[in-house]
């Protein structure tokens, strides 16, 4: 057959997604697809029974650098940062950690490409037209973007929450032991004739699956998988449906090309790449000039003020870091701004004291600060003050509140400010701050005491010293005194192992 090859619908294909449109801000693929798919060559790669599309180069990634394995260290759980905060001073902060496994098996590229024949005839349709809207319509189905290169394979991925740093302290120790074989022998001989590798997730089951409630307290999970897991992955934990696909699934897109660059017509190629702008930065209502967006006269609010850049919404939430304190409390938000549209130039934060605890719309407003007038210049602030501004590396900003009282619930509301005065959605952290019944200045003094006495060799008398300190301590200050330990000097032994290795187990 010399004729034109017949073109065929894709997204039925290994590696279809190669074919349809891609949206570079959401990283979704489109509905629409945007190149001509044929079988006309004798296209295969080695390992897969499937003939592929024209044009596709496959190349596969060696076994020993597939089903790679990553784990976060545990963070304070973002979620829990912010909005309403249930915080507890005895507890401290609940921490959450990532784990992962990926199988990159397939890099593929697209070494051929030609419109298919849905674009061709969306595009001959817009002869003529000059609406941007119409233009934007197409964008919408067929994306604004097309696939060059991208990456194949399977991905797992687990989410754990703990109560505490604590808890996820002991259950990490527990499972290095036993991964390491430090577990009684007959469990020893059985691992060594199951080479499955048992991995940090399938422990955290084993826990709930065996009825060791205690263990594993206000710890829970949550896994999701992409693709199936291939034979040759002894890390996967989620076991696959038999409804889930064989074939590699797509992972990642590496390169891609705005879809305008595919039109050969010059009209029509101008109007879609200001279309894909306005799309992009100006949510379709406006025209990109430089680096702003000129609205449409549909396009502001009742205030007279332009809307359709998107303004981002910064999120407030407590400090990662920092703990409240009984007069004190640390808030931080991330700063962040489109490179087209949108110019953020303030931040506006409201503090409010919670009149009712049953109630917390009852509120009485004892501050509103500008950052940039009030905070960074100091002149209207003398209970909040800069912990971290932003600069090319970093992007948090922290601010310290001082001067509030013990057991009081407040209330902080952020809002971003851009350069036509418009204000964000505002954000909010509602907290209570502890009672004063923990002195922190002599937890602090008592955490470098018993850091002293640990330091170097420890004589029997530094530890019966470090011993009868300690006993002498209620639980709150108990935990302040861990807290400030491993703020301080955790990379010299966390607090509680270190105790243990001192004094013994008591």
């Amino acid at each position: 057959d010399c004729g034109e090859s017949r073109e065929l619908p894709m997204n039925q294909t290994l590696f279809g997604e190669m074919f349809f449109g891609y949206n570079n801000h959401s990283k979704e693929v489109a509905a629409g697809q945007v190149l001509k798919g044929t079988f006309r060559q004798n296209n295969f790669a080695r390992g897969l029974d499937q003939q592929l599309p024209d044009g596709l180069v496959v190349a596969t990634v060696p076994l020993e650098n597939q089903c790679l394995e990553e784990i976060s260290e545990p963070t304070p759980d973002p979620d829990f940062l912010t909005g309403m905060v249930n915080f507890s001073e005895v507890s401290g902060y609940p921490v959450l950690q990532h784990w992962k496994v990926r199988s990159v098996m397939y890099h593929i590229k697209l070494n051929q490409v030609a419109i298919s024949q849905a674009l061709s005839n969306a595009l001959h349709s817009l002869d003529g037209a000059t609406s941007r809207a119409d233009f934007v319509a197409l964008l919408d189905q067929f994306g604004n973007h097309y696939i060059q290169e991208a990456i194949y394979g399977f991905e797992e991925s687990c989410s754990i929450w703990y109560p505490n740093k604590q808890v996820q302290r002991r259950l990490w120790l527990e499972y290095e032991d036993i991964s390491k074989g430090n577990s009684p022998s007959d469990e020893s001989e059985e691992r060594e004739r199951d080479p499955k590798v048992l991995t940090f997730p399938e422990y955290i089951t084993s826990l709930s699956d065996s009825g060791t409630k205690h263990m594993a307290a206000g710890v829970r999970m949550e896994c999701h998988s992409k693709g199936r897991c291939p034979s040759s992955c002894p890390l996967c934990h989620v076991t696959s449906s038999p409804d889930t696909p064989a074939e590699p699934v797509l992972l990642e897109v590496t390169k891609a090309a705005p879809i305008y660059e595919l039109v050969t017509n010059n009209q029509t190629q101008r109007l879609l790449q200001e279309a894909t702008m306005s799309s992009l930065w100006c949510s379709g209502t406006g025209d990109v000039i430089e680096d702003w967006c000129r609205c449409d006269s549909t396009a502001f609010g009742a205030d007279g003020l332009p809307t359709c850049a998107p303004l981002p919404q910064p999120v407030l939430r407590l400090s990662t870091v920092h703990e409240p304190s009984s007069t004190l409390v640390v808030l931080e938000w991330e700063h962040s701004e489109p490179p087209i549209g949108v110019q953020i130039v303030d931040y506006l934060l409201r503090q409010e004291k919670v009149t009712d605890r049953m109630d917390h719309s009852k509120v009485e407003t004892e501050t509103v600060l500008s950052f940039v007038d009030d905070i960074i210049s100091g002149a209207k602030s003398p209970c909040a003050m800069p912990s971290q501004v932003p600069d090319k590396q970093l992007t948090t900003i922290s601010l310290i509140i001082r001067c509030l009282e013990p057991d009081t619930i407040y209330m902080f509301t952020l809002w971003g400010v851009d350069n036509t005065g418009r204000r964000s959605r505002p954000s909010d952290v509602i907290v209570k701050t502890p009672c004063p019944v923990v002195d922190d200045v002599k937890a602090q003094e008592i955490a470098d005491k018993i850091y002293n006495l640990f330091n170097g060799y420890t004589s029997g008398k530094e530890q019966q010293t470090a011993y009868n300190t300690l006993l002498d301590l209620g639980s709150p200050t108990l935990h302040r005194v861990l807290y400030h330990y491993n703020q301080h000097y955790e990379s010299f032994g966390e607090f509680t192992w270190r105790c243990e290795d001192e004094l013994g187990p008591r």
